[in-house]
């Protein structure tokens, strides 16, 4: 039993030196991007499948010129930009939508609260003018 550990000691030892190597990698690699600031947020706000491989993803990104919310349709094949909306700083502290655009007219809806009641199987809601 011993001859067998003898020869397998180089081996798991080189293994474990290698995964430590690929860890500490990984960990400068981060270090340097966040020490740099030159990360972007992004976070999926809602997903909607209307096909087997086919889904309506809106994601909102923070970049350097604000935050954007982005529509975009993913199959397997590619990712297609449906729509950009720039919301600015008011994301952040969760405001609900823009203002309307005209005095009298009622707010748009916001994408992800169309994507989840979509998902949630609720009546359409269609604004009245």
């Amino acid at each position: 039993m011993s001859g067998i550990w003898a020869s397998l000691a180089p081996a798991l030892a080189l293994l474990a030196i290698l995964a430590g190597l690929a860890w500490g990698a990984h960990w400068w690699r981060r270090q340097r991007q966040f020490a740099s600031g030159d990360t972007a947020a992004l976070r999926v706000v809602s997903q909607l499948m209307v096909g087997p491989q086919q889904r309506v993803v809106v994601v909102e990104l923070d970049g350097p010129a604000g935050v954007v919310q982005l529509t975009l349709g993913v199959t397997p094949q590619h990712v297609r930009t449906l729509h950009v909306q720039p919301l600015g700083a008011t994301a952040r502290q969760g405001a609900a939508s823009p203002a309307p655009a005209s005095p009298g007219a009622p707010p748009t809806p916001r994408y992800a609260d169309v994507a989840r009641a979509l998902q949630t199987h609720e009546p359409r809601r269609e604004p009245t003018p």
